[in-house]
């Protein structure tokens, strides 16, 4: 008996043994479980981060470049600057040199010297403005601040840089308790970051990133990962400490009147005449634009036919003069593409063609200055609007007023940049002419009503209406079609059109789609011409009215007819013809 006793205790205290071994390995595993780790993981490791590199945080989003760390300084790559900030920047790589032109000054940058250029004049700085690793070029975040209004700030191990960007609120919460952000939504996840009661938190993705009783947020040092929802109070929506994009704006110098600009061609400084010809056949004209300078050679320098008496006779009967600057010469020595290119894409030539274009300009005293730059490749355009942004700051500091011709805008021609031409130059001149051209493969007009309404809509669509002038020809084409072969037989002006049809003995009729005159005969060949006239010339210009343009230019002084002028005036400035339906009425009653 006392044996089984015995043996019964002995059970007993091993059950007991066994039961609290058991026990103690549930708890141990119970705490192991629900224990958080405290093993912090360094921020550099989670989001790596090392030697020059700078994480970017835009708003609450990591950014997929990284900033450069270089002389204490912060520096974004170019591409991200002109996205985000301002687009005016312009690296030329074989120059190794990086431009950036606000509104009236020019900087010029050499990668990673103190040295640079304000308007040409030698500027020294403690560290570089510009930076190149790799191939990419950087920009400091110094050069931002002074004129881009960039809200940011910056930490340190590892270096991160947080950019608010967006001006929207965002969700915000505090923390109720001591806690910490996670790498994941588990409390066994490492630790990136220890969180104070009272410290807000911003959610990502506006609090829609949950799981497993975690939610995505982001410290204010910009520590991302995952945090216990319970820890949290009630979110809130927190607007953002913004200082904002500050645009760069350009002032114009522009008339307070609607403008008749005719261009004069001439080729001889012996201009007197040809002006006084002008003003008593266009007495409406208000700017005339004679056909001075052309560029020569591939250095910059320019022909020259200005004249000063020529200048002084327009003043004196209240005319403006913009003297024109044209890409090619009389001789054809000068090639319009590829030599246009040449002086462009080259610092100093482009720098000499912007010195001869306002010193001229100063010398003859003339009221602005009218580019036309035709014929230029794709290539081309970027250096055509350095030209411009930095000929503009000239013209700008003296008064002169810029305006540029171009082609009717179109995909094809792009590169051009209108909106950007809008913004840093007086006016834009559309050319609304030559719909058809000698070498077309198809006998048209020179400029129909649908197409010329259709180059409207597609200025509209990229220029401020305030500074347009939308160009009308006084000249049609006679095309010749003798079976498959097609050619211009001449380019007359309005009263030399004329002649030619009243000479053919035919009768032109009204084209309703193309809004002239249509005639066409046999002889020897069929001809065909599209006249320009009063009439056509009256609608084109009601639908320049209709977009609020500033005014009429035309091609050229000369092709018109006497009395054109007064009717450009009445059909942009006078009284409107009143509608079909209510001119019927009117004529039933």
């Amino acid at each position: 008996m006392k044996k089984n006793i015995i043996m019964g205790a002995v059970a007993a205290v091993v059950i007991i043994v066994a039961a609290c071994i058991i026990g103690i390995s549930i708890y141990k595993d119970y705490k192991e479980k629900n224990t958080p780790s405290d093993i912090v993981m360094p921020l550099s490791e989670y989001y790596g981060i090392s030697g020059e590199d700078v994480m970017i945080i835009i708003d609450e989003k990591v950014y997929d470049k990284k900033a450069l760390w270089r002389d204490e300084t912060v520096y974004f790559d170019l591409d991200t600057v002109k996205s985000m900030y301002d687009h005016r920047f312009f690296w030329v790589e074989n120059e190794n040199t990086l431009f950036y032109t606000p509104p009236d000054t020019v900087y010029t940058f050499t990668p990673g010297s103190t040295e640079y250029l304000l308007n040409r004049s030698p500027i020294s700085s403690n560290v570089p403005t510009v930076q190149l690793k790799d191939g990419v070029v950087y920009v400091s975040i110094t050069l931002l601040e002074k004129y881009c209004g960039i809200t940011y700030r910056l930490y340190d191990d590892p270096h991160r840089i947080l950019i608010t960007y967006s001006d929207e609120a965002y969700l915000t919460a505090v923390a109720k308790e001591d806690t910490q952000i996670r790498v994941s939504q588990d409390i066994k996840a490492d630790i990136l970051k220890e969180i104070k009661t009272g410290e807000a938190l911003r959610f990502i993705d506006g609090g829609g990133i949950r799981e497993k009783g975690f939610i995505k947020v982001m410290s204010e040092d910009g520590v991302r990962g995952y945090i216990r929802e319970a820890s949290l109070e009630t979110s809130v929506y927190t607007d953002p400490e913004f200082v904002g994009r500050a645009p760069t704006t350009y002032t114009h110098n522009r008339l307070n009147r609607k403008i008749y600009l005719g261009w004069q061609l001439l080729y001889t400084k012996d201009n007197i005449g040809y002006l006084k010809e002008a003003m008593a056949l266009a007495p409406e004209m208000n700017v005339i634009s004679p056909t001075w300078f052309y560029m020569c050679d591939t250095e910059g320098g320019l022909i020259d036919y200005a004249n000063k008496e020529y200048v002084e006779t327009a003043h004196d009967k209240g005319l403006q003069v913009w003297a024109l600057y044209k890409n090619d010469t009389i001789d054809g020595k000068f090639s319009c593409t590829e030599d246009s290119h040449k002086v462009l894409s080259s610092t100093e030539t482009r720098l000499k063609l912007v010195d001869n274009i306002v010193a001229t300009a100063v010398e003859y005293g003339v009221d602005g200055v009218n580019i036309d730059f035709e014929l230029l490749k794709k290539d081309s355009g970027v250096y055509f609007i350095q030209f411009l942004r930095e000929l503009s700051i000239e013209c700008r500091a003296r008064g002169i007023i810029l305006s540029v011709d171009n082609y009717v805008p179109e995909n094809y021609n792009a590169y051009y940049d209108l909106t950007e031409q809008s913004d840093i130059v007086d006016y834009i001149v559309i050319m609304g002419y030559d719909e058809h051209y000698n070498g077309s493969k198809e006998a048209g007009s020179v400029s129909s009503l649908g197409w010329f309404k259709h180059a409207i809509e597609n200025t509209l669509a990229k220029c401020d209406p305030a500074g347009i002038i939308m160009g009308v020809p006084f000249y049609t084409r006679l095309w010749k079609e003798n079976g498959d072969a097609l050619t211009v037989e001449s380019t007359p002006n309005m009263a030399e059109a004329a002649a030619i049809v009243k000479r053919a003995n035919v009768k032109p009729e009204w084209d309703e789609e193309c809004g002239q005159y249509y005639a066409e005969w046999t002889n020897s060949g069929k001809y065909r011409i599209w006249l320009e006239d009063e009439e056509s010339l009256r609608e084109k210009v009601y639908a320049i009215r209709e977009a609020e343009f500033s005014g009429v230019a035309a091609w050229k002084c000369g092709d018109e007819k006497a009395g054109t002028w007064a009717s450009l005036v009445d059909a942009l400035e006078g009284e409107l013809p009143a509608p079909e339906d209510e001119t019927e009425e009117s004529t039933q009653e």
